[in-house]
């Protein structure tokens, strides 16, 4: 059963509660809701969009203060409401629905999330809870089963020196979670230094990791102390670990071994105080298996490993994730956008995101700087989705190869092609003229529409290129249907 607490409502106002394992509590205003907060073992807060004495947004801020950590839902009957949203989920919103385009098993699937978050935070431990509510986690805005495993495994290692493995796909955010272990940790206050293993050449890696000699090599004017030393009493994070060259590996495991370093070049023995932490998305064993990578290593690293799953897998974690990629958009890039459609979401949502949330993080920038409006419509994802596909393809409307029907005759008026298209179905070639690619381009395009009775599906098929790449095509030649 999951305890709610409905602000503003009665249970008539969302229908989709009918028949729900939910058991609810009504109260009309915000001052009421507090009391009833502070005192009642809700799982959740339901609050309408409308409230007497105190707005939504104000209740939201209200209610997580008094009560930390409360999921609060938040009911969106209108755009006008929408326009908050954005600001609500820097207060603490949980999640928002719209009852004309949720359905019941969404609404229950939120509440759901927001038990099993509530009954994390109730576990855990009140010093990882004030570093979960505060520094450290306030980055990690996933609220999934999965997540919140992951939560509890951080929070079991926040004040032991433990080396650990993060495991994930590219994208999925193990660096944000190795920065989150060392905030949360004992070392905090000291330095945190992140190396990224494959973007640095392997032959200047290890000068990179523990610093030169002056004249060690060609170059080296003067002595360098390396990450290692700038890490000293710290966390160092060694990303993608698993491309690391078996010889300096070798040394990688000295300093877990003996904590010791010696600069490239020197001879000097230098002691170093420093926790290791270290990701991947490459299994380790198989590479163990192959030879590629130290078997000593692996276990050496491996000590305390986290997966961390890729987004497909938590798409419970996709609404807040976006709406806090949004607002940091919103401030970067001063925009108007405040909110997503519903179906919008859902294409979000259906999609499986092979890049993670680096690519949503993309994927939205684009959106919003495109499309610079204060709700984002599904077509606008679709745009953008559509052409992220197109770029994985060599072939576009610029090389698709073009019968000799599909070219003009002449450069006549975009009017007259489509009226003359239109009733001929064809168009002459004169091989006397040369034209440029867009003329041809905008004449093929032309002759395929007017083929299939303008029909973007046929036609797109035909050029060999996606729909949203058609649409783009006709803004770019400024054709529309009324044209002809």
């Amino acid at each position: 059963m999951i305890s709610v607490l409905y602000v503003g409502g009665k249970e008539v106002n969302i229908p989709q509660l009918s028949g729900m394992n939910v058991h609810l509590d009504y109260v009309q205003n915000g001052m009421i809701a507090l009391s009833a907060v502070q005192t009642g073992g809700f799982d959740a807060v339901i609050i309408e969009d409308q409230l007497p004495l105190m707005d939504p947004s104000r209740l939201i801020k209200e209610l997580v203060a008094a009560k930390p950590g409360i999921p609060v839902i938040g009911i969106v009957r209108g755009n006008e409401r929408k326009k908050e949203l954005l600001d609500d989920f820097g207060l603490g919103l949980f999640s928002y629905f719209e009852p004309d385009q949720h359905s019941g098993d969404e609404l229950l699937s939120m509440l759901k999330s927001a038990k099993r978050f509530q009954e994390f935070k109730n576990e855990a431990p009140r010093t990882s809870l004030r570093h979960f509510s505060g520094v450290g986690f306030e980055k990690i805005v996933g609220v999934s089963e999965q997540m919140l495993k992951i939560y509890h495994l951080m929070c079991q290692i926040k004040s032991k020196d433990v080396t650990t493995v993060l495991y994930g796909e590219s994208g999925t955010g193990k660096n944000l979670m190795a920065r989150t272990l060392h905030m949360i940790s004992l070392r905090r206050d000291r330095p945190n230094i992140a190396v990224n293993c494959p973007a640095i050449p392997s032959d200047l890696l290890e000068s990179e990791l523990f610093g030169h000699e002056k004249g060690a090599f060609t170059g080296a004017v003067e002595r360098k102390d390396g990450k290692f030393l700038a890490a000293n009493s710290g966390s160092i994070f060694l990303d993608e670990i698993g491309d690391m060259s078996p010889s300096l590996q070798a040394k990688i495991l000295r300093v877990l071994e003996s904590g010791e370093i010696e600069r490239v070049g020197g001879a000097e023995t230098i002691r170093v105080d420093v926790r290791i932490i270290s990701a991947t998305n490459q299994d380790l064993e198989k590479r163990i298996s192959d030879g590629s990578f130290r078997q000593d290593l692996f276990h050496r690293i491996n000590v305390f490993p986290i997966t961390v799953p890729p987004l497909r897998e938590r798409k419970e974690d996709i609404l807040p994730t976006t709406m806090s990629i949004l607002k940091s958009l919103k401030k970067k890039h001063k925009i108007s956008v405040n909110c997503l459609s519903h179906d919008a979401m859902q294409t979000l949502c259906q999609y499986d995101w092979p890049g993670n949330v680096r690519e949503l993080e993309n994927t939205l920038e684009r959106v919003v700087l495109i499309h610079d409006k204060p709700i984002i419509e599904s077509d606008d994802i679709k745009y953008i989705l559509d052409e992220n596909s197109s770029s994985t393809h060599s072939e576009r409307v610029e090389d698709v190869p073009m019968k000799e029907t599909e070219v003009a005759a002449s450069p006549i008026e975009k009017n007259e092609v489509v009226a003359q298209t239109e009733q001929q179905g064809t168009v002459a070639i004169n091989t006397t003229e040369v034209k440029t690619l867009k003329e041809l381009e905008y004449e093929a395009i032309v002759a395929g529409l007017a083929r299939n009775n303008w029909n973007m599906t046929t036609t797109s098929q035909e050029l060999g290129i996606s729909r949203m790449t058609l649409y783009r095509k006709l803004d770019q030649h400024g054709l529309r249907k009324e044209d002809g």
